[in-house]
């Protein structure tokens, strides 16, 4: 593949059994500015497997955002001169632009891609205000491979507009799961893992009140930075996420039980039924007994 000045300064060609498909760049900006759901697409996508002397370098850097996940063996990506070692379950992010490189002495078996449009800086500003850039954890990383996969397979079919899109959510669909699962690699994520615990343990535990200043002291953590992580986490306070989980669960009563709502608000840890309306109401944007109502499925 030519990409222009950009082009890598050492590659080895090919490893056996490996997967690459390339659009063209006018076919990639066609589906970018088209009429399309999102302002992102896949213009390189592939898998490497024991790919042993794998080297590329990019002075310049690259016009596309490059996503590389490694599923088995070890290499290595430098980037801003700072050399990260990869193993299975690391994905390594390289921004547009950004001179780097990677490879792999020994052997490493990767997927990757590059991604273009505006799009792909929402995904990278989200990632690097939890600071993973370059390089996360992703703990379940082998939910995402059938979307590599997916995009393989579709970009191969061909440069209709039906591909474009199924492409496109795919990628859409990778972005969101790596967000949601991705975590740092540096000294400070003892501190994300321990704000996870207490989301597992808040999940297993609804019912129960909820004192945050508590909850940031098992944690070890102050209740501003416990709060801060939390929200990253999860997208809200730790207040409304318990809210949540015991509306839905409320809601869950609702649909599968003939009790009255005065007993499903207790049973849901809510001890003022009117309060429970008012939340529940915030919440489903109906009353309880609305939603009792609705014809659902």
């Amino acid at each position: 593949m030519s990409e222009g000045r950009n082009a890598p300064r050492h590659m080895r060609d090919g490893f056996v059994d490996q997967r690459m498909v390339v659009w063209p760049q006018s076919v990639v900006d066609k589906a970018i500015n088209g009429h399309m759901p999102m302002n992102l697409m896949v213009s390189d996508v592939g898998y490497f497997p024991d790919a042993a002397g794998h080297f590329i370098e990019r002075p310049e850097g690259c016009p596309q955002c490059i996503l590389i996940l490694c599923v088995r063996g070890s290499g290595w990506v430098t980037v801003n001169r700072r050399r990260y070692r990869i193993t299975p379950g690391h994905l390594a992010t390289v921004l547009s632009g950004q001179p780097h490189s990677y490879g792999s002495e020994a052997g490493w078996t990767i997927y990757w891609l590059h991604a273009a449009g505006v799009g792909t800086r929402y995904f990278t500003a989200m990632i690097d205000r939890r600071g993973l850039l370059p390089v996360m954890e992703l703990p379940n990383y082998l939910k995402i491979i059938p979307l590599f996969d997916e995009i393989m397979r579709e970009l191969s079919l061909g440069y209709s507009s039906t591909h474009a899109l199924v492409a496109m959510m795919a990628l859409g669909h990778l972005l969101a799961n790596i967000n949601a699962q991705g975590r740092s690699i540096a000294t400070s994520q003892s501190a994300e893992q321990r704000v996870r615990a207490a989301v597992g343990s808040l999940r297993a535990n609804w019912r129960d009140s909820v004192s945050v200043p508590e909850l940031a002291r098992t944690c070890n953590l102050s209740t501003s930075h416990f709060s801060s992580i939390f929200r990253e986490l999860t997208g809200t306070s730790p207040l409304d996420f318990c809210r949540h989980l015991k509306v839905q669960r409320a809601a869950e009563m609702m649909d599968h039980t003939d009790w009255p709502l005065k007993r499903i608000s207790m049973e849901a840890g809510f001890n003022d039924p009117l309060y429970f309306s008012r939340v529940f109401h915030r919440i489903y944007k109906m009353s309880p007994t609305a939603y009792r109502q609705r014809t659902k499925g």
